[in-house]
This record gives structure tokens, C-alpha cells and sequence, in this order.
């Protein structure tokens, strides 16, 4: 009850105090209509995708990789849970525009850290005759995988310790490729 008297009181206040500037009159010798001084920054349009993190699932508990119920796990997954390599594994369709731009940053973070980590990449978009993008929509079904791009971060000891799915920036991607890798 005391919280919520306090909020109250604070939003009363914050409202009260722009209300009380004095009654005189502006002194601002700058016309109304002039330009902002020099010293003040530009609106700049970002140039890459915004990171939305509002809508993933990357604050799930790590989980063992599954076992495929409906096909045979894809053999180099499978080779590396045996070997104990971590890895990151990406799910993409090259007929959205976001494909080239995210595939771009994984490459960048995978660039610092091939070697600790293998990049498996699945293409789920390719022509509806081909068998290896079936196998790639099958596996992405297996791993409750609903839309892409996404990726996964599966750890030396066969657990997944990251989901995400649509853009994400290198700066995220190489701490979770970091975390896994450890």
C-alpha cells in the first residue's frame, strides 16, 4: 500500500512541477522558427535491422538436445553431440530479405570463434521438389522450430543453451557462442 501512495504522489509531482516555470515571459532571443544549433546530432535512420529481444526464447533453461521422433538426426549433428564440439546451428530461407544481413553477422561473430564452435546451416527455403530442404523443414519441426531465421546454440555437453529466432546483432550472437563454447 505504501509503494502505491508513493508512485501516486511522485506522478502528481511530476506532473505539478512543469507547471510551475515562473508565469514570466520567455526571454529566448532566437526567433521561433530557427534552426537547431550546430552542436545538435541528426535523426540517423538505422542501416541494419533492430535487434528485437522482446519475443524469443533465449531465457529458457538449457535443455538436452532432442532425440528426432519422425526422421534419423542429421548425421553431422549427431557427430558433433558425440564429439563433444559445441556448436550453432542456423535455420534460414534465402527468400527473405533479413537472410543476408543475419547470415552476415553470424559469419562475423563465427569468424572470431571457428574453431571453439562449428556453424551448421539448414536452407529451408529451397525448391518444394528438393529433398534436402524436406530434411531441413523436418529437422527445424523436430526442434520446434516455427520461423526464420533462427538459431541455436548447442553446448559441449549436447545441452541447448540458446533460441532465437529473427535478426540478432554479432555483439549477442558472440556472447552466446561464447557461453556455449566454455
Amino acid at each position: 500500500m505504501r509503494r502505491i501512495v508513493v508512485a501516486l504522489t511522485l506522478t502528481a509531482l511530476l506532473l505539478v512541477v512543469p507547471g510551475c516555470g515562473g508565469g514570466g515571459a520567455a526571454t529566448d532571443d532566437a526567433p521561433a522558427d530557427a534552426a537547431p544549433p550546430a552542436d545538435t546530432p541528426a535523426a540517423v535512420e538505422p542501416t541494419e535491422p533492430i535487434t528485437d529481444r522482446s519475443a524469443n526464447d533465449s531465457d529458457l533453461e538449457p535443455v538436452p538436445f532432442p532425440s528426432f521422433t519422425t526422421t534419423e538426426t542429421p548425421a553431422v549433428i549427431t557427430e558433433k553431440l558425440d564429439a563433444g564440439r559445441p556448436m550453432l546451428i542456423f535455420f534460414f530461407d534465402p527468400a527473405q530479405g533479413i537472410t543476408t544481413a543475419m547470415r552476415a553477422e553470424v559469419d562475423a561473430a563465427m569468424d572470431d570463434y571457428r574453431g571453439l564452435v562449428d556453424l551448421v546451416t539448414f536452407d529451408v527455403g529451397g525448391p518444394s521438389d528438393s529433398d534436402t530442404a524436406a530434411r531441413a523443414v523436418t529437422y527445424a519441426t523436430e526442434l520446434e522450430i516455427t520461423t526464420t531465421p533462427y538459431l541455436l546454440a548447442v553446448d559441449g555437453n549436447g545441452f541447448i543453451t540458446w533460441r532465437w529466432k529473427g535478426y540478432v546483432d554479432r555483439a549477442y550472437i558472440e556472447r552466446e557462442v561464447e557461453r556455449a563454447s566454455r
